[in-house]
């Protein structure tokens, strides 16, 4: 995919394509509706008229006026949130749509177990509110042992059959729950965060159902420089050429995103060839020895995420690199780094931190 679109070097690709056949994938496996994880108030801001779930819950009264006139659909738990809500759906003349969330053993958020049937039912009964959703959240589900993520499910299905009536959706099962359980009894949706971008929850749940990667994340070569033996290259020279080689300098650092730690053991692509760094990674800047990378020059691309000429480095791989999860990585790339959205080979739309999102 290429575009002559003038913009930044280091840029990210999105491939809209992929995203839709992992939504297939994973409507497939679940046999439930996808309620997709992205950004809520970005998406009604573009116009999006759906129904849009903000799974925190509001954190300070300010947020729920501003959630009731957007229709936002709250996550809810615990009556005295409720009643503000209440409250304030009924000043605007409006109804406040909920998911009311379980907490079934994860120890985050939710309301605790003996609790929930009297909360749900209490919360419900209040003025302006509708209950569109119950739902609870798996600890476990990735594990290769999801025995307690079992256990949580058969929690949660105590909590469905001691209430009198149940509301449009039910749902426990993310990325990782998918995977592991497909179809999920007593449920009728799921919600996918990373599956949607084709990223597995963990490796033994790789083969769980097909997705594809919708993000290409890379740069290209700004300088080469011929540099003797002994040179030392970046910050406190923690890196010295052991021959006489080449360096390449290529415009994309932790400021963009890239883990300041990928520079001890992570690799990048050239030339169809694993490149690792030469010192640490900077703001703004990394270096390469491209020493043994032949006819390596100034604009090569540089892939960080994705393939190129027969080779690849998915997000899972540069994320063990530097010792975290891919889930990290990706949510971490910054919004400096310009995005491009392609559909059938074509792009179709950007954004710039300058310019936000432009269609095509």
């Amino acid at each position: 995919m290429t575009t002559s679109e003038p913009i930044r070097s280091t840029v990210v690709d999105v491939d809209l394509d992929a995203i839709t056949e992992n939504i297939a994938a994973l409507r497939a496996r679940a046999k439930a509706e996808v309620i997709a994880v992205v950004e809520g108030v970005v998406l009604r801001e573009a116009g999006v008229s759906g129904p849009i779930l903000i799974f925190y819950g509001p954190t300070d009264p300010s947020e729920l006026a501003h959630a009731v006139a957007q229709d936002l659909v709250l996550v809810i738990w615990d009556e005295q949130r409720a009643r503000a809500l209440s409250q304030t759906a009924t000043a605007l003349g409006r109804t406040a749509r909920i998911h009311f969330k379980v907490d079934t053993g994860l120890t985050r958020l939710g309301s605790p177990l003996d609790e929930a049937r009297a909360r749900y039912r209490a919360i419900r009964a209040l003025p302006r509110i509708e209950v569109d959703g119950i739902f609870t959240h798996f600890a476990t589900a990735d594990s290769p042992d999801p025995s307690f993520a079992r256990t949580q499910i058969a929690r949660f299905r105590e909590v469905l059959s001691s209430l009198d009536e149940l509301p449009r959706l039910v749902h426990a099962s993310a990325s990782a729950g998918v995977a592991a359980f497909g179809e999920v009894d007593g449920t009728n949706a799921v919600r996918p965060g990373l599956a949607v971008y084709g990223l597995h929850a963990a490796p033994h749940l790789a083969s769980a159902m097909p997705l594809r990667p919708a993000l290409h994340w890379q740069s290209r070569i700004h300088r080469i420089a011929a540099v003797p033996k002994g040179t030392g290259v970046s910050y406190g020279h923690e890196y010295r050429l052991p021959r006489d080689g080449r360096i390449a300098t290529v415009p994309v650092g932790y400021g963009d995103g890239l883990p300041r730690i990928a520079g001890k053991s992570a690799t990048v692509v050239v030339r169809g060839r694993r490149v690792g760094f030469a010192g640490r990674v900077c703001m703004d800047l990394v270096m390469l020895d491209v020493t043994e990378v032949d006819g390596a020059r100034e604009g090569d691309e540089v892939v960080l995420i994705g393939s190129q000429n027969g080779a690849a480095q998915t997000a899972e791989e540069l994320a063990a690199a530097c010792g975290t999860i891919s889930h990290e990585i990706v949510t971490g790339i910054r919004r400096r780094v310009p995005r491009r959205y392609f559909r059938g080979g074509q792009l179709v739309a950007t954004r710039t931190l300058q310019g936000g999102h432009r269609s095509r």
